[in-house]
């Protein structure tokens, strides 16, 4: 066990997921794509090369693209970070243990997200060139529809007239098509891997919950942070929670009655529940060969792959009950937040003058749970065969469990006519209750935070205040990343602002260090640690190389 007075951190990320991957890699990035075009990413790259030349004899391979050897187009050299990170995962022990259960589990092919959603903060198009890098373009999906390429441009101009809301029309330029493919699960989760081994963070995960996060010296320079934890004390100076909405899935408070017998319902992606999505005792009965039937609860995408995994797995009858109607669209929020007109969508969100008129904004874009094209015609296919029924705008009312028949009684409105199932599965997403983190608690009572919609209200730089370095990222940072927040676009985004204000606290306490850059013999030409963070100037440093040179 760690003792109080040991080792602080610079940095503890809370969750190895995909915003804790983001981030862990933005801060060992020495030339982020946010801050670099690909011709800076070139010459900075030989510059690097040229500096490791001259202490090698042996000369580096280049490519027919660029001056820049092979493994540093994408793999690229190991890189030591410059700060001291811990990573802390409740589940897991390793990046994104959890995320891959999940699609394991549901037994999704692909993601919802498009190519330029991932964690690689080196370049936008990183996941798309690491797909044809590694020569696996069939596995990417096209996102087909979403261009208008059926539509002329007299045919979109008639559309637009005969609309009420032709301002909500979006279509992309034809130049952004190799944008939007689907990656899948596998092709996502080894470019994950290959981020975390080049910039040497594969072993940073620790498989630590925390219980308890204080914070001494409240408003002073140096204060510090006291995680209490299942493996100990650890201590930072700056904290990041990069655990998602950190809400377990939950049943909706509607539907309290079911708690009476909750052996027999689930939750939908539970990290308690077994590989499958159904308990061990259906899958029992559907090996046996009797019939069997499910009810599935929710309006979401985890819902529809919950009732698809299930008849997958061999239950005869799935009852898909829905509160409102199907809604289908590609994203979780509507497609003009990716279109050629987002930074305009973008900008109204950022210049919104509270934080709940930003939440005004989410919800509209968000429009609750919505299901892809995809999965509507997977759906509608189960619908003809007989293998599902879809019940939209159902309310269950009651729900009564009979030992003897070993079923559930389903009263519903509308009525339909008393559905009989063996088993619920709820896949009602978990929205973020921001006052229910206890982990949080402790710093909540000691600087009281406003929350909007159960999203906390945190500085532009997503930190609790200006006085508190404790940041936030993805979901419930979505105040200020905006709609696509909660997704993988959070991720890069939350990122990006979080190690920009990490550079401005550890630039102020460490003047001479440049918060990454090299020191002793190991120090080249080239500064890249300040660089990446935006503290130097790059024309400065290529004049002062090319002076060097002479």
């Amino acid at each position: 066990m760690e003792e109080i007075g040991s080792h602080v951190h610079d940095v503890i990320i809370i969750g190895a997921g995909p915003c804790g991957l983001a981030l862990a890699a933005r801060l060992c990035e020495d030339t982020p794509a946010s801050l670099f075009t690909e011709s800076e990413h070139q010459r900075y790259h030989w510059m690097k090369s040229s500096a490791s030349s001259k202490r090698n004899s042996k000369p580096l391979r280049t490519s027919r693209r660029s001056h820049t050897a092979p493994d540093r187009l994408l793999h690229g050299p190991k890189v030591a970070c410059p700060l001291d990170i811990a990573v802390l995962d409740a589940n897991q022990s390793e990046w994104m243990g959890g995320w891959n259960n999940n699609f394991k589990r549901l037994g999704i092919s692909h993601l919802r997200s498009p190519m330029f959603f991932h964690t690689d903060p080196r370049d936008r198009d990183g996941l798309l060139e690491f797909a044809y890098l590694e020569g696996q373009e069939e596995d990417i999906r096209e996102i087909t529809g979403v261009v208008g390429k059926d539509l002329s441009k007299h045919q979109r101009k008639q559309k637009a007239s005969k609309s009420r809301k032709s301002q909500e029309i979006a279509y992309l330029d034809e130049r952004d098509r190799k944008d939007f493919f689907r990656p899948s699960q596998s092709l996502f989760a080894r470019q994950c891997k290959i981020i975390a081994e080049r910039y040497n963070i594969s072993d940073m995960v620790q498989n630590s919950k925390v219980t308890s996060i204080a914070y001494s010296d409240y408003r002073a320079k140096s204060g510090i942070f006291t995680l209490q934890t299942s493996t100990g004390v650890k201590r930072a100076r700056t904290v990041a929670f990069a655990a998602g909405s950190a809400a377990p899935p939950s049943i909706p408070l509607e539907y309290s009655f079911v708690h009476q017998n909750f052996e027999h319902v689930s939750l939908a992606l539970a990290p308690t529940s077994p590989d499958s999505a159904l308990p061990v005792g259906l899958r029992r009965r559907i090996a046996q060969g009797r019939p069997s039937s499910v009810a599935v609860v929710g309006g979401g995408l985890t819902s529809a792959q919950v009732t698809n995994a299930a008849i997958g797995i061999g239950v005869s009858k799935v009852h898909h009950i829905i509160r409102g109607s199907m809604k289908v669209k590609h994203f979780d929020f509507d497609l003009p937040w990716v279109g050629k007109y987002k930074n305009f969508l973008l900008a109204s969100f950022w210049s919104a003058d509270t934080d709940e008129e930003r939440l005004e904004m989410m919800k509209a874009a968000r429009g609750g749970g919505s299901i892809t094209p995809e999965y509507k015609k997977i759906l509608s296919n189960l619908v003809k065969i007989s293998k599902a029924e879809i019940h939209e705008n159902t309310k269950i009312t009651d729900a009564k469990w009979d030992d003897d028949t070993a079923k559930w009684t389903l009263e519903t409105k509308p009525s339909t006519g008393g559905l009989e199932v063996d088993h619920i599965v709820f896949a009602t997403g978990a929205p973020p209750v921001f006052h229910n983190i206890e982990a949080l608690k402790p710093l909540s009572e000691m600087a009281p935070i406003k929350v909007v919609g159960g999203l906390p209200c945190i500085t532009e730089d997503l930190m609790w205040n200006d006085d508190i370095p404790f940041f936030f990222t993805g979901h419930l940072a979505a105040l200020k990343l905006g709609p696509a927040g909660p997704n993988l676009e959070g991720a890069r985004q939350g990122a990006e602002r979080i190690a920009g204000k990490l550079a401005e606290i550890f630039s102020e306490d460490r003047p001479d260090s440049g918060y990454g850059s090299q020191s002793g013999d190991q120090k080249s030409e080239v500064d890249m640690g300040r660089l990446g963070l935006g503290r130097d100037n790059q024309f400065d440093i290529l004049a002062s190389t090319s002076d060097s040179s002479q």
